[in-house]
């Protein structure tokens, strides 16, 4: 998700496409992301999936008139957009102040895509907003990119990855196998 290189597509050219059925969660390099079409949206974006919504309903009020199956069109796109308005409101009213501590910490290097995954785990539920995965390119810029990400925890993610990032560097200047993972845990955040 963080760091260059991902493929970043418009809402218009996936809201065909993808439903956004698992909702949108909170990415780091725009507001918010589609974990099912990997979508990465921000707040402008959402509002214009919503109105879109809102369009297809309307077109439909005009096709209503004693038809049973344009009834049950209509029926399902108002449901769509009180769904569209949900996601909505819950991004628009997450507190990104509030920051729920992480429990622990695992870094992970793949070898395939030299890249770094961070997975973040809470002893507290998760917030909305908050994030569980990143994955950054295994280099010191993308790594330090993360170091001005509005969530505090991707921050405090970021610190780790760098620890780690700096660590498999010396022991491979030093000729040692490097590490695949570390896991840090809350005494060490």
């Amino acid at each position: 998700m963080a760091g260059t290189g991902y493929n970043v597509e418009l809402m218009e050219n996936i809201e065909g496409n993808c439903p956004h059925s698992g909702g949108l969660q909170a990415a780091v390099v725009s507001g918010f992301w589609c974990p099912i079409c990997e979508a990465h949206l921000d707040l402008e974006d959402v509002e214009r999936w919503v109105r879109a919504a809102g369009e297809a309903r309307d077109e439909a009020y005009l096709t209503v008139e004693g038809d049973k199956f344009a009834r049950i069109v209509l029926e399902e796109r108002q449901r769509e957009v009180y769904r569209r308005r949900k996601v909505l409101y819950e991004l628009r009213s997450a507190p990104p102040a509030v920051a729920t501590r992480p429990e622990m910490i695992l870094v992970s290097y793949d070898f395939a895509q030299d890249s770094y995954e961070c997975r973040i785990f809470y002893k507290e539920p998760r917030p909305a907003w908050g994030l569980e995965r990143i994955s950054v390119e295994a280099d010191l810029d993308p790594i330090l990119e993360l170091r001005s990400h509005s969530d505090p925890n991707v921050r405090l993610a970021s610190g780790k990855v760098e620890e780690f990032h700096l660590l498999r560097r010396r022991l491979v200047e030093q000729d040692a196998l490097p590490l695949l993972r570390r896991v840090f845990y809350q005494n060490e955040l």
